[in-house]
């Protein structure tokens, strides 16, 4: 209870007995107790219900306040979870999350490739076409499946919660851990991915086998396994092999296995288990050495990928640009070759020409292996006879139908595999040493076919082998019609082959029943090649560089021969175009989209290929280059750019007449600077900015542009990106934004003067660079100008004698070059501009503050004179003889 009033006051307020007084006046009279007893008792009342209203209130707030805060929190319901790809999809969409389920089914299938996703990230929408590409060209071979992890609530989510990029793409087989990808996120590379996850291992059989992979990879990692009872060496290198695809995602390395002794015991191996891994170059050999070299996954995956290295890198940006040339941008130039690197193709010819010239470029003349040359000319020319083969004739000529039954039903033959004709028939020999590649070595055809520049040579002398090699498919390198010709032809080659006919007791089912028969999977495998070719084919056609005749550069060795050694790199120019963008190139008008370019940091300049892209014109740029022959590109604007961000820098200029109340900026690029710059008598503001020029060099840049069109002087402005747009070397700034001023009279280079970097650029210094810039008498008439636009008359007044202190200055310095000079006809030169000088003196000495105004009859005869010293204040400079030595002022 809140206590109103003092407990006695009441009493005595409400209390009626007492004896009345004998006087008003005093306090316990009758007349003053009635009225305090009237006053009281409406006070009290009014105090009573205005304290009990406030503890109402107060009661009712506090309710309320408990009422809010204790409702619960309102949530909205979590969305039902729904398909991220069709129903009718190859795909099998776990779209509820059901980890468990989905592991099952994984593990039961024996390669599976699995999407992690997010149906709201961009990303996994992307991917989500690009996945269901790879599906349904490899439907029936792997096994595609997408789990959402996203789903609030799901298993997949509850079990992985640290997922930071979606979506996340891992690859499984039977027996093995996954594989995660980290390639490019399209189908082409997804597909390429999948083919090496399905063989991992090339088997070699024989030199040839061996001789075949070294022409065609840039490094073939080795493992001599035997076959034991347990396998367990063949297994760890298989497991290598697979896992190495998580950080070599198109197969650069080519992992292969020998499993005969004897085999390996040819090949100069005596320990088993071992490995080699052989590159253009050298050869790296693991031994296992007890605890320091174990034959296990990690030391020998870590010691492939820490010893691979290849002429030429294959450089694949996954939105990590300074990642991924971060180890070549060490102050050595580059040079980039920007092709098309379908992975879906077994070679690329543009990429084996360039690795071809980069194994000459490197190999120094005295330390190079006689195995290096013959490797060089191996493959020219296994890229020559790739050239030739037409896969899209045999693809359409190719009767795919089921093989006839047998006649003889006991019947075998010994098989041997030559360059993995048929890599499915278990059979190795002892020794091996035929082949086509061991017969042209055999015939001199690789060096009689080098020592000259001509491809064509090399064309002819390869025709005897086009009908046996022009058969090979670009995801099976195999030999797939015509076995029994090539065979014959092989047959001449090594006479110590014989085959041999037996008759054995089979229980092998009719060819036509057999889906695993020879013929059949040979049908498979046809067909699975052809769409895997038609898939390639629609994303682009194979590019090859054409042939070349005549003289040729010699490379080989440079590399020795300076201190800068060229950095080889590739790119692929589909995928990766906005690169070359950057760099001035309009991939889309280059020949089969090829391009090279050589950077050098150092030095700051850049050189690309004018030529189309061949043989002969890339030999002739690197040698150029290094003999420093070469004349510098200047990167400019690419037209039709889709996705670089960057403001409008077309190739057109204002050609209009110049609008003395609206000023325009120009956009420059490399080709239309000198145009703009070298217009005569117009004075060019040039702001040089790193991207976007700011709001405060465009707006004195427009001020003082107007201002000088204003004074009589005409000028315009204009601005160029410089990180898209190279110039000259002496128009190179240091700091940006640079503003510089031009002003030219046509007859050459123009003359240009730039703001320092300490002053703030406004239009006041704008205008006092461009008034220095300009020639005397212009000079004078702007001065003129901008004194008549001065207000107050001090300031007017200062303005004129800083002119008549200067042509004084003029004078004094012209009859000082009149007095040195033994020349006539200069001294004659001389003189009318003396003359003409002190006349516009006497009549700026006249010239009073308020002359300064329109219809002034002075300043019309000051003009005047100016515009007579004008045409007389050009001397020719021919007329100067070699004796002089002191400097004409041209301004």
């Amino acid at each position: 209870m809140f206590p109103t009033v003092d407990t006695e006051e009441i009493s005595q307020v409400t209390s009626l007995k007492g004896k009345p007084g004998a006087c008003s006046d005093e306090r316990d009279s009758s007349e003053n107790t009635q009225v305090s007893e009237s006053s009281s008792t409406m006070d009290l009342t009014l105090n009573m219900l205005f304290n009990s209203l406030t503890v109402v209130c107060f009661a009712l707030a506090l309710s309320v306040y408990g009422a809010i805060h204790n409702f619960p929190p309102k949530t909205s319901r979590v969305s039902q979870a729904v398909r991220f790809f069709s129903p009718d999809s190859v795909v099998t969409d776990w779209y509820r999350g059901e980890l468990g389920n989905a592991l099952a089914a994984i593990y039961l299938k024996e390669v599976s490739f699995v999407m992690f996703y997010a149906p709201w990230d961009a990303e996994s929408q992307y991917v989500r076409g690009e996945f269901e590409k790879a599906a349904n060209i490899l439907k029936g071979r792997v096994n595609f499946f997408a789990i959402n992890c996203w789903s609030p609530g799901s298993e997949c989510r509850n079990h992985h919660t640290n997922i930071y990029s979606w979506p996340v793409l891992i690859s499984y087989s039977v027996g093995f851990n996954g594989v995660l990808y980290k390639g490019p996120r399209n189908a082409e590379s997804i597909i390429n991915f999948l083919e090496l996850i399905m063989r991992p291992l090339k088997r070699i059989s024989s030199t040839e086998d061996l001789v075949s992979l070294l022409s065609i990879y840039d490094a073939v990692a080795v493992g001599y396994t035997p076959l034991t009872e347990t396998s367990k060496y063949y297994n760890v290198w298989y497991k290598v092999a697979l896992e190495s695809l998580e950080f070599d995602t198109i197969g650069e390395i080519c992992f292969a296995v020998v499993t005969s002794p004897h085999l390996a015991v040819d090949l100069g191996v005596n320990t088993l288990p071992s490995a080699r891994l052989m590159m253009w170059n050298e050869t790296k050999e693991y031994k296992v050495n007890g605890e320091t070299q174990p034959w296990n996954v990690s030391s020998l995956m870590h010691w492939v990928l820490d010893n691979f290295t290849q002429p030429v890198a294959r450089i694949i940006p996954l939105w990590r640009k300074s990642y991924n040339f971060d180890k070549f941008a060490d102050g050595n130039p580059m040079l980039i070759l920007f092709t098309p690197l379908n992975p879906l193709y077994e070679q690329l010819p543009s990429y084996a020409l360039m690795r071809e010239i980069a194994m000459e470029y490197y190999s120094c003349k005295n330390k190079t292996d006689p195995w290096v040359l013959e490797l060089i000319k191996l493959q020219r020319v296994q890229r020559l006879i790739y050239q030739q083969k037409d896969h899209f004739k045999f693809c359409k000529e190719f009767k795919f139908k089921n093989p006839v039954k047998r006649v003889i039903p006991h019947y075998t033959k010994s098989v041997i595999s030559h360059n993995n004709k048929y890599p499915w028939i278990n059979s190795t020999q002892k020794s091996q040493k035929s082949g086509l590649f061991d017969m042209l070595l055999k015939q001199g055809l690789f060096s009689k076919a080098m020592e000259s520049s001509d491809d064509s040579v090399l064309w002819s002398s390869l025709s005897l082998l086009q009908e046996c090699k022009s058969q090979s498919l670009p995801a099976e390198k195999s030999f797939y019609t015509n076995y029994e010709q090539c065979q014959s032809f092989e047959h001449k080659v090594n006479n110590e082959v014989e085959y041999e006919l037996e008759s054995v007791e089979t229980t092998m089912l009719p060819l036509e029943d057999d889906p695993l028969s020879p013929e059949n999977l040979l049908q498979d495998s046809v067909k699975h090649s052809c769409k895997l070719l038609q898939f390639a084919s629609e994303l682009e056609l194979p590019v090859a560089p054409p042939p070349v005749s005549g003289h040729v550069a010699h490379v080989f060795g440079l590399a020795c021969d300076t201190n800068a050694t060229l950095y080889m790199l590739a790119v692929d120019s589909t995928r990766n175009y906005h690169f070359a963008e950057s760099l001035g190139i309009d991939i889309t008008k280059k020949k089969d989209r090829t391009a090279v370019v050589i950077l050098d940091s150092k030095q700051e300049t850049q050189y690309i290929l004018a030529e189309d892209y061949n043989a002969k014109s890339v030999r002739d740029f690197i040698y150029n280059y290094t003999m420093g022959t070469l004349r510098r590109s200047l990167r400019t604007h690419v037209e039709n750019t889709s996705y670089t961000h960057y403001y409008e820098s077309d190739n057109t200029t204002n050609k209009g007449e110049p609008d003395e109340n609206e000023v325009q900026i120009i956009d420059l690029t490399t080709r239309t600077f000198r145009k703009v710059v070298r217009t005569p008598g117009m004075v060019t503001l040039v702001a040089l900015c790193r991207g976007a020029c700011g709001a405060a060099a465009v707006r004195a840049q427009l001020h003082a542009a107007r201002l000088l069109r204003a004074c009589g002087a005409p000028a315009r402005a204009a601005r160029l990106d410089a990180l898209r747009h190279d110039l000259p070397w002496r128009y190179a700034a240091h700091h940006y934004p640079a503003m510089l001023v031009f002003t030219a009279d046509g007859s050459g280079e123009a003359d240009s003067r730039a703001l320092p970097a300490h002053v703030r650029v406004s239009a006041g210094a704008l205008a006092a660079l461009a008034l220095r810039s300009l020639r005397a008498p212009l000079r004078f008439r702007v001065r003129l100008a901008l004194c008549a636009r001065q207000r107050a008359f001090i300031e007017k007044r200062a303005c004129l004698k800083d002119i008549r202190e200067h042509i004084t200055t003029l004078i004094g310095r012209n009859l000082k070059y009149w007095r040195q000079t033994d020349n006539e006809e200069l001294r004659n030169f001389l003189l009318i501009r003396l003359q003409y000088l002190h006349q516009a003196s006497l009549h700026l000495s006249l010239l009073n503050v308020t002359d300064l105004k329109e219809n002034s009859e002075r300043e019309k005869l000051l003009l005047q004179c100016l515009d007579q010293l004008s045409k007389h204040w050009d001397i020719d400079m021919t007329a100067l003889t070699r004796n002089d030595t002191f400097a004409i002022e041209p301004r």
